[in-house]
């Protein structure tokens, strides 16, 4: 199975607790991987998610490397293996890019690979992505994977999710 969370679990506290809207990367992608759901390797939806991010994958490039103003937070999934030979997809934020080749940072917390660690910087060929989004301002382009999720929660859940980022789709 394919270590992706749904972050659902995670917001409906901070709803009924309440909780301040994050503001960076890091605490965007621990609300996102941070609901412990996994999802099976066959399964078809995500699998369409993951093809539609990786056939994508130049528009991203394009959005990065043209640097408009009012576009941010570039940021990249990619799978990494586990002891126990499971996938986790981790969300790594782009800080710099050369031929296809991503240099990133890590932004969540590992639950089951041992190849990297929160705030790690990496280096990745686009081909190896499972997902990527930035914001054009508060609109998030790309985030296949995200969609995904946010399509299994509630209408009153994805309103939620979307307001606690700051997020439009």
């Amino acid at each position: 199975m394919m270590k992706l969370h749904l972050f659902a679990l995670l917001l409906l506290p901070c709803l009924l607790v309440g909780c301040k809207r994050p503001t960076s990367q890091a605490e965007i992608a621990r609300v996102v991987e941070g609901g412990g759901k996994d999802v099976a390797s066959d399964d078809a939806a995500m699998n369409r998610a993951i093809a539609e991010a990786q056939s994508t994958s130049e528009e991203f490039l394009k959005a990065f490397r043209d640097n408009k103003p009012g576009t941010d937070e570039f940021m990249v999934k990619k799978p990494y293996g586990s002891p126990s030979g499971r996938k986790e997809h981790m969300w790594i934020a782009v800080t710099g890019e050369k031929n296809g080749i991503l240099q990133g940072v890590v932004m969540n917390e590992p639950d089951y690979t041992n190849e990297v660690k929160l705030e790690q910087r990496v280096s990745l060929n686009i081909s190896e992505i499972t997902d990527w989004k930035y914001l054009k301002g508060k609109k998030m382009i790309g985030g296949y994977t995200i969609r995904y999720y946010l399509n299994t929660l509630s209408p009153e859940e994805q309103k939620a999710f979307l307001k606690s980022t700051g997020t439009e789709l």
